[in-house]
């Protein structure tokens, strides 16, 4: 007899699709040889085996967040965030918002989603702080939250939200390092490059050093634009070779525009268990929109900028805009600098980004961003970091809990519909496209 097995649909494309791309999904799924043969040496620099796993007391705490929309006719919107800190000990700090508003489209509300949550975690993290934590842990990069792109959310009496999280964030911090709180960023996730690029630029500043100066600056020069515009680098390198720039630093320029991320290289690299030497980030400028403040700039320049950027929140404002785009400057300002290291828990197990803010700038090894030392609140924060590991699938036991508690489901938003209507005492029906409706 025969037996007919069944062959998912598409199937026969898929296969076609990687043999044709064979060389393309080895480079990402694999390529570890590759990696550990450039990169080994130059990791095994800044690599320290170091890490106590001691017992963490309950003043730590844990800060995630959640938000979900409900979908109403005529185009509205109900946007539901919550955040969460929860301590070792079981103490919990709970932050609820909930937004009305018709989005003109998707990018925005989702943006105006994200700016959310991490709003929200910031307040949460705050009153942690205030309850009497000495460590908060954060689901995500500090560092990332103070280089958001500025520009206004094109969503009616939203436009200025960001000068709202730009506040609070740089208040949650100083609240906290004046508190001696540390707080730490944890990315599980991590694309970041800032690693690989820092121990790229040891090297290359190691191969031209023998080159004439006006040289060794437009190479250096070359090498900072590379990430904005790879083709224009290269190609300008290109013109330089006949001027004594080895292959090698074309090479390297080469390295600096693949896509492989620091997690990656730290795993193919496999040193094991440890932590890479923390680099110290401090922001100096940040983009909004076709434009970039230096915050080294005059204030009267910085406010012109930010009329330019923000003209639906001028128009909203008026006479007091000004005034709060002068605190949102001030905040942008006061950011403290942020130690980033990547940590391995287990021989293994994919790297964890740790960001810590610091109470201020610390020694660096010569011209590199590379701390001389691991501060006291990155110290402080390691140990909150390896005394909360469980494990690959429970890389922090912690912050676990914070998501399982704060995740919204199908059935949470379903009561929190019904209490909706309850409270309004009318009718809220779904949008067409998710058409359910209970009467209050």
């Amino acid at each position: 007899m025969d037996v007919k097995i069944s062959v998912p649909r598409f199937a026969d494309l898929l296969v076609e699709e990687v043999r044709r791309k064979r060389e393309e999904l080895a480079r990402v799924i694999g390529g570890e040889g590759d990696l550990r043969n450039y990169y080994g040496e130059l990791l095994r620099r800044v690599w320290m085996s170091d890490l106590s796993q001691d017992k963490v007391d309950g003043r730590v705490y844990g800060v995630d967040s959640s938000c979900d929309d409900i979908d109403v006719v005529g185009g509205g919107s109900i946007l539901i965030s919550r955040a969460i800190a929860v301590s070792v000990g079981g103490d919990e700090v709970r932050k609820l918002r909930l937004d009305a508003f018709f989005p003109r489209d998707i990018r925005d509300q989702e943006e105006l989603k994200r700016l959310m949550r991490e709003h929200l975690e910031h307040l949460a993290g705050l009153e942690a702080v205030e309850r009497g934590a000495e460590t908060v842990l954060i689901d995500g990069s500090l560092y990332a939250r103070m280089t958001h792109v500025l520009r206004e959310i094109n969503i009616d009496g939203y436009e200025d939200f960001m000068f709202e999280y730009i506040e609070t964030y740089a208040g949650f911090l100083r609240e906290a390092l004046k508190r001696n709180v540390a707080v730490v960023g944890v990315s599980k996730d991590s694309r970041s490059t800032v690693l690989k690029e820092e121990l790229l630029m040891l090297k290359l500043r190691e191969l031209v050093a023998s080159l004439e100066p006006s040289v060794r600056e437009t190479v250096l020069g070359l090498f900072g634009e590379i990430k904005r515009r790879p083709r224009e680098a290269l190609e300008g390198l290109r013109h330089l070779l006949k001027s004594g720039v080895s292959m090698e630093v074309y090479e390297l320029f080469r390295n600096a525009t693949s896509g492989a991320p620091d997690s990656k290289i730290i795993f193919s690299v496999g040193l094991g268990r440890g932590l890479s030497l923390p680099l110290q980030l401090s922001i100096e400028k940040v983009s909004a929109r076709v434009f970039e403040l230096v915050l080294s700039d005059s204030h009267e320049k910085l406010l012109g900028l930010l009329e330019r950027v923000f003209p639906a929140s001028r128009d909203k404002l008026g006479d007091s805009f000004q005034e709060k785009a002068s605190r949102m400057i001030e905040a942008l300002k006061s950011y403290p600098p942020i130690a980033v290291t990547y940590v391995v828990l287990e021989q293994g197990d994919d790297p964890i980004r740790v960001d810590v803010a610091l109470k201020g700038k610390y020694p660096t090894r010569g011209e590199s961003h590379f701390l001389e030392a691991i501060p006291e609140e990155m110290l402080k924060g390691l140990k909150s970091i390896a005394g909360l590991y469980a494990g690959p699938r429970s890389y922090n036991v912690l912050l676990l809990e914070a998501d399982k508690r704060v995740r919204t489901t199908h059935d949470t938003m379903e009561m929190y519909h019904r209490l909706i209507m309850q409270e309004l005492k009318t009718l809220v029906m779904h949008s067409r496209s998710d058409r359910r409706f209970f009467y209050p």
